[in-house]
């Protein structure tokens, strides 16, 4: 759907919806993680869900998974690493890549903090018809996979 500047508001943009609940979601999860004594903020957790679901990534790999530049992401790993929520191993097959492990403290952390987070999801997702969850994820996929190519 093509829109002319007449037409555009931002009730109808993906991208200022996207970003408004993504800053919604942000907030809520960094308020409830400091308020239960989380030592990390909403961009770590999205960090380390991903070695949650999958250990021992390449650092590089985790930036692509996250969308974010190199520069950030040593620097979110760099402040894991220092709380002992990750360690960063070279890898066996190249000494230049980083392998990134979630600690015994991290997996601990992440235990806890997992289940705050699906209290928020769903909290935010009441009255909200699954096939349309589905839905708005399928869209939100595509929409990123189009700006991916």
């Amino acid at each position: 759907m093509k829109c002319t500047s007449n037409e555009y508001t931002l009730e109808k943009s993906l991208g200022h919806l996207s970003a408004r609940f993504t800053r919604v979601m942000q907030r809520r999860i960094n308020t409830t993680l400091a308020q239960h004594g989380f030592p990390i903020t909403s961009d770590q957790y999205s960090f380390l869900v991903q070695l949650w679901n999958q250990n021992g990534q390449p650092q590089g790999v985790l930036a692509d998974k996250t969308v974010r530049d190199k520069t950030t992401m040593t620097r979110l790993a760099a402040g894991l690493e220092s709380q002992g929520l990750i360690t960063r191993l070279p890898s066996p097959n190249d000494a230049r890549e980083r392998l990134v492990f979630l600690t015994d403290r991290g997996k601990e952390v992440m235990d806890k903090a997992t289940g705050l987070v699906r209290q928020i999801l769903a909290e935010a997702q009441a009255g909200i018809d699954e096939t349309e969850l589905e839905n708005c994820r399928d869209v939100l996929r595509r929409a990123c996979n189009n700006l991916l190519k």
